[in-house]
């Protein structure tokens, strides 16, 4: 049985893999480096209120 967090996983790994498939290797690295900063920038968002 899986849990509600593991298919939460399941679903964004899905997600993420459907929007980054037929990108090359640069467009896939440009993806992942726009959503890490997005993240930190709602982490830091959050630690400030």
């Amino acid at each position: 049985m899986e849990t509600k967090a593991m298919k939460e996983l399941h679903e964004i790994r899905e997600k993420i893999y459907e929007e980054t498939k037929d990108m090359s290797t640069h467009d896939f690295l440009k993806y992942i480096h726009k959503e890490a900063d997005e993240a930190k920038k709602r982490m830091k968002e959050l630690k400030t209120g």
